[in-house]
């Protein structure tokens, strides 16, 4: 069985699957790990798809902070057509571990409603988390201040501030989205966040 976990950035989709992990035994990937090897085989003139994100990734912080706050869509986008490049790798890989007979935990933003429709051949169970809550400013700054390799450690709060306002908007986007493939989609910050990780747990595996 592939179990995907699906949904934006800084939600605790790299949580539950550590959670599913331990509780399961089940190995478990990150499509950012996929995108990643990805970019260091191909390029942006021929995928341009998978560098979605790099221009935004390279410019001032102040200019980031503006877009990410006023023109979130535009960001989602973005982040949605990168996922849509990183899936031509997530879809092969997942069959060729089902077809090894093997259990795995797929997780990232690159799991898209969309997408997940799509796959044919192969048995899996999915769930989107999301947090749509005003909590998730704080959620963000105490997970890089706990994590030393957060790549968000020593960001700005205002920096902070624009990136959770991206979070809720494409949270809602993912929320519609599962709703209309008829998917289930948590939202994270309705309870205390162990209570939300146990229960994406227990969706998947119930």
């Amino acid at each position: 069985m592939i179990y995907f976990v699906g949904g934006p950035p800084r939600v605790g989709k790299s949580i539950i699957a550590k959670a599913i992990t331990r509780q399961h035994g089940i190995n478990a990937i990150s499509t950012d790990s996929l995108g990643a090897v990805l970019e260091t085989v191909l390029d942006p003139e021929t995928e341009p798809g998978l560098f979605a994100i790099r221009w935004f990734n390279e410019m001032a912080e102040a200019d980031r902070i503006m877009l990410l706050a006023d023109n979130t869509a535009r960001r989602i986008d973005c982040q949605v057509e990168e996922s849509r490049a990183v899936w031509r790798a997530v879809e092969p890989f997942v069959l060729r571990e089902q077809a090894e007979g093997r259990d795995l935990v797929a997780e990232g933003v690159a799991v898209l409603p969309e997408l997940v429709a799509q796959l044919e051949g192969v048995d899996y169970r999915v769930v989107f988390v999301g947090n749509q809550g005003h909590k998730q400013r704080e959620s963000i700054k105490r997970s890089a201040k706990e994590n030393e390799h957060d790549w968000m450690r020593h960001t700005s709060d205002e920096y902070i501030d624009a990136f959770a306002t991206f979070v809720a908007g494409m949270s809602s986007y993912i929320e519609k989205e599962a709703s209309r493939y008829g998917f289930e989609y948590i939202e994270m910050d309705r309870r205390p966040f162990n209570d939300a990780v146990a229960e994406v747990v227990a969706s998947l595996f119930g």
